[in-house]
Parts: structure tokens; sequence; C-alpha cells
């Protein structure tokens, strides 16, 4: 038995025998890895789909708890010929001539703007009162699908896009548009679909597929040579078994490497979704959704605990000229520079956000109408004092400064509080710019 296994060692018929066997165990290994990155970009595109219907969803269910927005009348944006309430036109003071964007519409314009861009929705539905949101036939399908199954997405790769839809659903603030087409609360009223290219789920993977490629080649070459190499005598043969083990022990680590940086670079993607989803990203600042949010907060905290809020609004003087004169990319470094000094200038209590344009908010918790007044002049003060040093540019940059307080056992709405301290801007810019205006029962009138 020795003899028969020695003289089968020496054969020239064991030579391939390694290869063989080497190539069968590392394919397979190649395979199993190859579906897990597959899985992984899946997976990842599977979650922007549901990070972009959320965010659209959101913007739904404010348009809808606020009854609707209007939006100045233009050929972008005419009348809803399928909103029949009263007032869907009006007239600002102004002489502006309004339109109400209910969410559907609202939906529907944000989705034209998308159109043939890398991010596309569209809202639809089996029961249309717009015909312009007719579904295709993927959208369709997947309508079906989430009545029959009641599933909450319905996700695919169709031709070189990923799609998903997500249903949407009957709640009290729908009603006034829906209660005539029979809907009732609760009841899935269409979905909202979301595409991308296919190539963004693939740029994810290709690096790491590539990587894989290189380890299982270098693992199949080297566990091969190692094999033919044992089969040249038994005197060799723990040295050649201790140097694949060696190999083995190697690969293992580099791979394991591998694996924790695609799950740290994972983290940090996950870190600047969440990141972006509370912060405005050019200037860093919180953005204006997570800033009101917290306005209502601490609104409710005031209120409770008898305490004082103050909230400042400030706006950039001539922030136009700006851009008309030095470029759209100045402005922009303009507005990141005055961030900092903001920032640098607030209590670590303080909140800063972007409002919308060149107007921030500045939240003062427990914070008196005398203090909030201090530091919004020294908020003033650190802008207006020192020129802003845009590259070779030399800019004199001023700012105005509404402030609406809530003192203790007031009742006052977020709406109104924000509204007070607008009123108190636009009275500052009115006044000559580059100053501090505060709120006060007279603006009232």
């Amino acid at each position: 038995m020795r003899d028969r296994l020695l003289w089968l060692i020496h054969s020239p018929f064991a030579l391939p025998f390694p290869i063989l066997f080497w190539a069968l165990v590392v394919g397979l290994a190649y395979y199993h890895n190859d579906r897990t990155l597959q899985h992984a970009g899946f997976d990842l595109a599977k979650q922007r789909g549901e990070v972009a219907f959320q965010l659209i969803q959101t913007m739904r269910h404010w348009n809808a708890i606020h009854g609707g927005v209007y939006a100045p009348l233009t050929e972008q944006t005419p009348e809803n010929p399928w909103l029949e309430i009263p007032e869907k036109t009006i007239t600002s003071p102004e002489g502006v001539v309004l339109t109400k964007l209910n969410p559907a519409y609202m939906t529907r314009q944000i989705a034209e703007l998308l159109e043939g861009g890398r991010l596309e929705i569209h809202l639809t539905s089996h029961t249309l009162m717009n015909p312009n949101n007719q579904a295709d036939p993927w959208e369709k399908r997947a309508l079906t699908q989430l009545e029959e199954s009641g599933d909450a997405s319905v996700v695919e790769i169709v031709d070189d896009r990923f799609r998903y839809m997500a249903p949407l659903h009957i709640d009290q603030s729908c009603m006034p548009c829906h209660a005539k087409m029979g809907f009732e609360v609760g009841d899935m009223r269409g979905g909202l679909s979301v595409s991308f290219p296919v190539s963004y789920a693939q740029r994810l993977t290709t690096g790491l597929r590539r990587d894989s490629i290189l380890i299982h080649l270098v693992t199949f070459v080297l566990l091969s040579v190692t094999g033919m190499v044992a089969l040249t005598g038994l005197r060799r043969l723990l040295r050649s078994l201790q140097r694949e083990r060696d190999d083995r022990e190697s690969i293992i680590v580099d791979r394991t490497a591998n694996l924790n940086k695609e799950i740290k670079r994972h983290r940090r993607s996950q870190e600047a979704l969440t990141y972006l989803a509370h912060h405005d990203e050019l200037t860093g600042a919180r953005n204006r959704r997570w800033i009101l949010a917290q306005l209502g907060y601490l609104k409710q905290e005031a209120e409770q605990c008898s305490g004082a809020l103050a909230v400042l609004m400030l706006d950039i003087d001539y922030f136009k000229h700006v851009n008309d004169r030095y470029g759209h990319q100045k402005g922009d470094e303009v507005l990141v520079t005055f961030v900092s000094r903001l920032q640098s200038e607030l209590r670590q209590s303080d909140q800063l956000g972007r409002y919308g344009g060149e107007e921030f908010l500045v939240l003062l918790p427990d914070t008196s109408q005398s203090d909030a007044e201090k530091i919004a002049q020294r908020l003033r003060h650190a802008i207006a004092d020192t020129p802003f040093q845009i590259n070779d540019e030399v800019l004199d940059v001023t700012t105005s400064i509404g402030l609406a307080c809530l003192e203790a056992d007031v009742s006052l709405g977020q709406d109104e509080l924000v509204g007070r301290a607008d009123v108190a801007l636009y009275l500052a810019k009115q006044t000559g710019r580059n100053r501090v205006v505060c709120w006060n029962d007279e603006m009232a009138h």
C-alpha cells in the first residue's frame, strides 16, 4: 500500500490533480464571494431607493398637513385642473397671482424636474385623477403586486435601471381630494416609484469584484504550486504543508482586512446619508427640516418649563450682488464663511440652520430678549467687522437680523414665532440693513 501510494505520487498522472482540485475549491469560494457582493450592491441600491422615497413622502406629508402650499402661477406651474377647492388661485397683497399645489401636484412637478437625470421619481395609481401620472408596464405590475401581497415595497432591476416602488395610503389629510373617488382612510391609493441606473450599484462592487478575482487567482496559483511542490518527495512534505498553511493564513488576513475596509466604507456611506438628511450639503449647517423640527421641540420644552426661547432670522445683505458680480462659486464660498463665523460665536446650546437661500435661523434656548439681542449684535459684528477673504478677493459682507422671543407663560405658535422674526428681519432690511431689529407688538399693525 505504501509503495503504491509512493508510485502514485511520482506518477505523471498526479501532476494535474492539485491544479484541478484547487480550481474547484477556489472557483466555489469565488462564486460564493461574488454572490455576496451582488447581494450587497443590491441592498445598497435598495436603501438608496428607500431614502429617496422617504424624502419625497416626507415632503408630501408636510404639504398635506398644511393643506397644500401656494406658488406663483407661471407657465411651468399652471392651475391644477384636477384640484377642486375654494381659493385654488389667489392674489397676494403685492399683486402676485398664486395657485395652490397639493401633494400630488407638487410631486408631479418634482418628478418633471428630475426627469432625464440619474434619479427619477413617478407618482402613479390604477385610479388616476391626472392622466399624466399614467403607470408604465412595470409600475402597473408593481401596483398589482403591492395590492395583492401587502408588501412594503417592490424592488427589481429592469433593463439598465434599478426600479423601486412603495405604496401610498390614504390618511385623513388626503380625504378632501380623494373622498369623491370612493377612497377611505387606510386604502392604498397608488404608489411612488424611484429609479436610477444600475451602474450606481455596479460602481460600489466593481472594485471589490476586481480585488476578489485577484485574491482568488493568487490563491489558486499559490495552492496549485504548493500542491505540486509537495509531490516532489516525502522529505519536503512537512515543509511544503507548513508553507501552504502560512499562505492560507496570509490570504485569510488579506481577505479579512478587505472585508473590514468594506464594512468601514459602508458605515461611512451610511453616516454620510444620515448627515445629509439633517445638514445643508454646502455650508454644513443644519437643514430647514431639522431646524424647524428642533424649533418645535425647544418651543414645547420652553412652554412646559415656563422658560424663554429666542429666534434669530439672519439674511446676508445684498447677496444677489455678490453672485452677480463675482459668480455663484464665490457666492457659495461667502455662505460657507458666513456659517463658519456664526458657529464660532454661538454657544454650545444654540442651534443654527439654513432656512433657505441666504437666510438662516438661530435658536437660542433659555435666552431672554435682552440676552438674545446681545448675541445677535455679536453675530452681526462678527460678520461686518472683518472683511471676507475669498481667494484673491476681499469682500465687505454684512447681515441683517430679525429677533423674536417666546417669553414664559406666553402661548405662541411655531409659525407665528418664525413669522415675527421674519417681519423683524424685513424691517431691519428696510431701515438700512446691517442691524438687529426686535419684534414688538406695534409691528403687528
